[in-house]
């Protein structure tokens, strides 16, 4: 069958018409006049080559063949119905697996909780975790990623990503340092031995960038992946940890650690939830993301916390 030659606006006419059986009443019902009804049904009886509708007395009555399109229109319309709208995502039937990148603070500190929501309710549901790198867009792009939630400078145009929050950085050391209990100066920072994050996307791009506009570079000593490696070694050691201000805030007295300044200006970080354009509009990817935004924005870890007064 050439499937061109079918108008699916007849098939709203033609349920009208089995249920009604009358013309005049199923004009009524599509809000269409008696005889465009009349137009569509001759139509129908062309391409079901069967009368379909035929006067018994003063009743018209169904064909065989119209009683059985009666039984499997209805699906037939309902599956139509679900073709063409947006789709909607059912937690109890979805079975799936989702590959997120993020970083080992998100992983630790903000996603716990969402993530014993997700296993609960979600039971098909899989997710398997990667530590960010920025040259995972790349993953993004091919769909060896679904998500990812990272710093970047700027998303691609190819790259849908909305911004979680943004923050400026501050330096960390522990109480017994010897710069502990004066103001932390410029030169006094770049003297010092420091303790750089290499895992989760660059976090110290951006402080050494600014250094290095005023011709000058700080001696890092230790690099180390994880964020809570640097906090315990920084513990440890007469080395200095430049950290966003909020991941500071919240980890610093774990370590018994204390919060400086920096003596000089750095761009803030951004951060961003991204997902490739392909994903925008499939309702599993959507309710997923959703649910990682609002913990990424609200989440006490994501941000400052509130001063006393």
């Amino acid at each position: 069958m050439d499937l061109s030659r079918i108008n699916l606006n007849l098939l709203s006419v033609l349920q009208q018409l089995l249920v009604l059986r009358n013309v005049s009443a199923a004009a009524r019902a599509l809000n269409l006049t008696q005889p465009a009804i009349s137009r569509s049904l001759s139509q129908l009886r062309e391409q079901f080559d069967d009368p379909l509708l035929v006067r018994v007395g003063n009743q018209m009555q169904l064909t065989p063949r119209a009683e059985e399109l009666q039984r499997q229109l209805p699906p037939v319309l309902q599956q139509l119905e679900a073709f063409f709208t947006p789709g909607h995502f059912n937690a109890e039937q979805f079975s799936g697996r989702f590959n997120i990148a993020i970083t080992d603070y998100i992983a630790e500190h903000i996603l716990p909780a969402l993530i014993g929501q997700l296993s609960a309710e979600i039971g098909g549901l899989r997710l398997h975790f990667h530590l960010w790198e920025p040259g995972m867009l790349a993953d993004l792009r091919e769909g060896r990623l679904d998500l990812a939630a990272c710093v970047l400078d700027e998303v691609p145009g190819d790259i849908h990503g909305r911004e979680a929050g943004r923050d400026s950085y501050v330096c960390l050391m522990r109480r017994e340092h010897p710069l502990c209990h004066q103001t932390l100066d410029l030169q006094a920072y770049i003297e010092a031995g420091h303790i750089s994050i290499s895992g989760g996307g660059d976090k110290n791009r951006a402080v050494d960038d600014a250094l290095s506009r005023r011709g000058l570079h700080r001696s890092i000593r230790v690099s180390v992946p994880f964020i809570q490696a640097a906090l315990a070694f920084t513990a440890q050691s007469d080395l200095l940890l430049t950290l966003p201000a909020h991941m500071a805030h919240a980890l610093a007295a774990s370590f018994d650690l204390t919060v400086h300044p920096l003596p000089f200006a750095v761009e803030e970080v951004r951060y961003y939830l991204l997902w490739h354009r392909r994903q925008q509009h499939d309702p599993a990817h959507r309710f997923i993301r959703e649910r990682f935004n609002e913990v990424l924005t609200s989440s006490p870890f994501s941000r400052l916390p509130q001063q006393k007064s």
